[in-house]
């Protein structure tokens, strides 16, 4: 008794074949499909984490100053949250997670001014802008440097800010 010769035959051959490149095929499209998931979730998880971040220094910001913000808000407005908008040049491609870092340590150097009356905030400025902008923000092996490019100052404080590489 022997095995007939099936692999001569061109019908199997191209039935093999087709069988190997379709697996192969959707082993590759299970692949791409994954990562744009997976690279989907981190970029959401770094967002929640950064919000939950925010949000657990901003309640111990208002713990320390419950008090001073109560008298500051019956004088005036106080500034109750950042938020950091960026601009590139076309050429600095940035990922959505580094852009996400990088606006997460502007707000960090930005932190102080939380809880802070409008007219403070005005008079330290200056200091805020130094503090920014003479800052290298180093992020997965690249140093940036940004440039303050607006500032709003009201119950939010904006920030407009332009991003360079650092030499």
């Amino acid at each position: 008794m022997r095995i007939p010769p099936l692999y001569k035959q061109a019908g199997w051959q191209r039935f093999l074949v087709g069988f190997f490149l379709g697996g192969i095929i959707s082993y590759f499209v299970y692949l791409f499909m994954y990562g744009t998931l997976y690279e989907e979730w981190v970029k959401e998880k770094a967002e929640m984490e950064g919000t939950i971040h925010d949000l657990e220094r901003d309640i111990e910001v208002l713990k320390n100053n419950n008090e001073e913000i109560n008298e500051l808000k019956q004088e005036g407005m106080v500034i109750d949250e950042i938020t950091v908008q960026l601009e590139t040049d076309e050429s600095l491609e940035l990922d959505k997670l580094i852009e996400h870092e990088l606006k997460e340590a502007i707000k960090e150097e930005a932190r102080h001014m939380v809880g802070r009356s409008v007219n403070g905030a005005v008079q330290s400025t200056p200091l805020l802008l130094g503090a920014i902008e003479n800052k290298e923000y180093e992020l997965e092996g690249f140093r940036y440097k940004v440039a303050v490019k607006q500032l709003i100052i009201s119950e939010i404080l904006y920030l407009t800010v332009t991003v360079e590489t650092a030499i």
